[in-house]
């Protein structure tokens, strides 16, 4: 199986990778593209340089507890009151299935099985004349095991909240708006966030 590579434009993407996951999931994901463009050079700076040293994208996991309730979490850090969709980078040469297991125990500490594989969003970050790719694949998943935050090995999530899909969407929707030097990074997270709202929205009113 081909892991993801850096292409000569310097972009992330394994057609191969994708269609195994597609295969051992039996999913039929959506490939999105969407476009940021920032006004001012830090954020996109930021953007930039995580995914030349850091990772080659981001796994976007929709944690779904016993009692039907979807784990939102946030930072310390983050402004008043915002929570969003947790997510967790992928390492270069990581398989992305490999990477939504890994990163879910170290940041939630639990264990979980896949119950849908959404898509990818190439997320196209723009400033000035350059631009940066980055994916963000999207899972759906079941809790099986663990203890909330207990058994995680990464101390970066402060607090999270279980909220039905009522409840998550006014939440999400302020991630959209938020003012001041976190605005670039809110509507960076708003678009996996609300994809993942979106799914869960449908699938819903599938079930009624």
């Amino acid at each position: 199986m081909c892991l993801l590579k850096r292409t000569a434009d310097g972009d992330f993407f394994s057609d191969e990778e994708l269609q195994y996951i597609c295969e051992e999931l039996q999913a039929n994901p959506s490939f999105t593209d969407m476009t940021i463009r920032y006004g001012t050079a830090s954020y996109f700076n930021r953007i930039k340089k995580v995914v030349r040293r850091d990772r080659i994208g981001e796994v976007v996991f929709c944690v779904i507890r016993p009692n039907g309730k979807i784990i939102l979490t946030r930072c310390k850090n983050y402004p008043e009151s915002i929570y969003r969709i947790p997510t967790g980078g992928i390492g270069h040469n990581e398989r992305i299935i490999d990477a939504i297991f890994r990163e879910v125990k170290e940041e939630l500490g639990l264990a979980v099985k896949i119950r849908d594989f959404l898509g990818v969003i190439r997320i196209r970050f723009e400033h000035g004349d350059e631009h940066a790719l980055f994916y963000s694949y999207i899972f759906i998943l079941d809790e099986i095991g663990g203890r909330l935050l207990e058994d995680a090995s990464d101390d970066e999530i402060s607090e999270i909240k279980e909220v039905d899909v009522e409840q998550m969407e006014a939440i999400v929707g302020s991630l959209n708006e938020i003012k001041g030097k976190w605005h670039d990074w809110g509507k960076f997270r708003y678009i996996t966030s609300n994809a993942v709202l979106r799914y869960l929205i449908k699938a819903r009113s599938r079930q009624n």
